[in-house]
């Protein structure tokens, strides 16, 4: 499958490194040339050498160039706002970025915790329920005023409760290690109204305090080996993300894959681990492709 989209060059910058001319060379050596009367010329500065290319997947139909069908991103997409635990099918950006997911096959519960498809966008926190997990939260589309984007749920923690027993990754189909340089992110419907009111169970009615913290936690690897961590904050001091964010992931390194957690704040703890719905919206991950 071949995902061609938009990308840019980034470049270096070269430095002349021809010494400037000795003025004094000329009568030490017993000659200036044309008789001392005339300086060579300074020569022209090379040109700039790119150090890589971004290529960004998008989920856009528009920039699919595979053999799937001319609306491979939006097959995926669901009737119901409702992702059904997300981890139902494989995707892969062949040919482009490399990324693709695949379900977990040693999940505790198959099928729940992965990475859909969505184009569903909202600001009625009415909906901010399970039944809406695929929608983002107070934009109007994709990142760059795009239609779809894709939305990830699974998170780990210490209970033992949760519904996954590994964390929910992407990775490069092709297996070669490279950086992403920055994806953009932004809150569901549904962990923006369970964190601003609650949901009357594991959450309290009229949601969390002001000292409550909700983030996404990126962990890299290259192959077995772990590269370093990034981090997301989602909310905090009662305030949460409402738009599509960019998120440096660059200091990961090169890798192979990352793996996603969401992580709070104590009080969004309880007997069966993590409170919050453990989702967050993500689009237009640019992948830096060295030239």
């Amino acid at each position: 499958m071949l995902l061609c989209v938009a990308s840019m060059t980034i470049f270096s910058s070269c430095e002349n490194q021809n010494e400037p001319d000795d003025p004094t060379q000329g009568e030490q050596n017993g000659s200036t040339g044309n008789n001392g009367n005339e300086s060579e010329e300074t020569p022209e500065p090379s040109e700039p050498k790119p150090l890589y290319e971004l290529r960004v997947l998008t989920f856009e139909d528009n920039d699919y160039k595979g053999t799937e069908g001319e609306n491979y991103w939006s097959s995926f997409i669901p009737d119901g706002q409702y992702g059904n635990g997300n981890g139902q099918y494989s995707w892969y950006d062949e040919g482009n970025t490399e990324l693709s997911f695949t379900p977990s096959s040693t999940a505790m519960f198959p099928g729940y915790g992965g990475h859909a498809i969505s184009n569903y966008v909202g600001n009625d926190l009415s909906q901010g329920d399970y039944t809406h997990d695929l929608q983002a939260y107070n934009v109007t589309g994709g990142a760059n005023n795009s239609e779809n984007f894709c939305v990830h749920f699974g998170y780990l923690d210490d209970s033992g409760m949760g519904m996954q027993n590994e964390l929910i990754y992407f990775e490069f189909g092709d297996g070669i290690a490279r950086t992403i340089d920055h994806m953009y992110v932004t809150n569901t419907t549904y962990v923006y109204n369970v964190l601003e009111n609650g949901d009357g169970w594991l959450v309290p009615t009229g949601g969390v305090s002001n000292e409550c913290w909700f983030k996404i936690v990126a962990y890299g690897y290259n192959d077995s080996e772990a590269t370093s961590t990034a981090e997301f904050i989602l909310w905090k001091n009662g305030v949460g993300v409402q738009d599509w964010t960019k998120w440096d992931l660059s200091v990961l390194g090169n890798v192979t894959r990352v793996e996603f957690n969401l992580i709070g704040s104590d009080e969004l703890y309880g007997e069966y681990g993590l409170n919050a719905p453990g989702y967050f919206a993500y689009d237009n991950v640019a992948v830096r492709f060295d030239n």
